[in-house]
């Protein structure tokens, strides 16, 4: 039976990666995409909705399926402000998933963050933390949170700071054995490929993967 997937992030690091992975999924019949600007498809499996996000309730009707992926996030440096950064990375991400699970949809797989804990004194660490909670009280028969390190890829907009992490974390990570490993920088596209696998898995409540384990999923399940 053919299954249709609803995510938001598409356009990011991650979520542009999974979009491509699910359309090359068989299993997906349609996959629609939440998008800020306009966007056409030249793939009829593919739905882009138009959406600022201040206005969810427009487009509820359309949030239906039976996957929601939640590939959407930002940094404190490229939001602005706290309160942006947590519309971003709480508020959509919750508001979303409230509707979806309203309309029907069963499972929910989504991008947090390695050391998420909603009592975290990081307000980066402490908001992904808040989300994986608000989330999880919600009624979806699967949710599944991916908590990556560092990301590796090619982003579309130059950040300095994570250019700079991810020098230090290629010369140092290969050091990082045993219980450290979970802290190595991860590939982007690994994490996106974790995200096709872990919707598919037999899984009912909550499951967690962090970084060594989600380059563990992929390595078990890509021949």
């Amino acid at each position: 039976m053919q299954k249709k997937a609803i995510i938001i992030g598409s356009t990011g690091l991650i979520g542009n990666y999974l979009l491509e992975f699910l359309l090359q999924d068989d299993d997906y019949e349609q996959i629609i995409a939440l998008v800020r600007k306009p966007t056409k498809s030249n793939n009829k499996r593919l739905i882009y909705i138009e959406t600022d996000f201040k206005n969810l309730e427009a487009i509820s009707s359309n949030l239906n399926g039976d996957y929601l992926f939640i590939c959407i996030g930002s940094t404190m440096a490229k939001a602005g402000s706290k309160e942006s950064f947590l519309k971003i990375d709480y508020n959509i991400p919750v508001d979303v998933a409230h509707i979806a699970i309203n309309n029907g949809v069963k499972n929910c797989i989504a991008v947090s963050s390695l050391g998420a804990d909603a009592f975290s004194n990081n307000f980066y660490l402490q908001t992904k933390g808040k989300m994986e909670i608000a989330i999880e009280k919600l009624a979806f028969n699967k949710i599944i949170f991916m908590r990556p390190s560092l990301l590796f890829g090619d982003r579309k907009e130059f950040r300095f700071g994570e250019l700079l992490g991810k020098f230090v974390m290629k010369l140092i990570g290969p050091f990082f054995i045993g219980v450290l490993k979970k802290y190595r920088g991860i590939q982007a596209k690994t994490v996106a490929k974790a995200m096709q696998i872990a919707a598919q898995q037999e899984i009912v409540g909550v499951k967690k993967y962090e970084s060594d384990q989600i380059e563990l999923l992929v390595k078990n399940n890509v021949k």
